[in-house]
């Protein structure tokens, strides 16, 4: 779910919490990687899962405006330094195209009244909590 600040009625939240500027700012080849790795790294997409998505507008708030921001992040990947806010001019324009498509996406501003889950609390997390709760799945894994 994306959420930069987080609402008690926000939909069900299911572990890390990302807002657009968060997908955006992903590096799909980041410069910690040897040249030989890099050539290893040939695309990316966008996994969403779906036991908390009852119909078509949850997935629209689900996936928008992010998977736009992961497109943009992908797309411009070996293009040089992103500019947030020049995106955030691109994006202003695409989510005139999503209104008049009918997507449903996440409002900035937070879920519209009828996006609202109020008292389902859902499994939230931080990076920090995921991070440690991978790390105990995978400590015995042998390298």
């Amino acid at each position: 779910m994306q959420r930069g600040r987080r609402r008690a009625a926000e939909p069900i939240p299911v572990s890390i919490v990302l807002d657009v500027d968060t997908v955006y700012a992903f590096d799909p080849v980041p410069g910690s990687l040897t040249e030989a790795e890099r050539t290893h790294v040939v695309g990316g997409q966008a996994n969403t899962w779906t036991e908390h998505v009852d119909t078509v507008s949850r997935l629209d708030h689900q996936l928008f405006p992010r998977v736009v921001a992961l497109a943009e992040a992908l797309w411009s990947a070996d293009a040089g330094p992103r500019d947030v806010e020049e995106f955030r001019g691109c994006l202003t324009e695409h989510l005139a195209r999503l209104d008049a498509l009918g997507v449903e996406y996440r409002h900035e501003s937070g879920p519209r009244p009828w996006e609202e889950r109020p008292g389902v609390p859902g499994r939230p997390s931080t990076r920090e909590e995921r991070a440690a709760s991978i790390d105990a799945v995978t400590a015995n894994i042998a390298v």
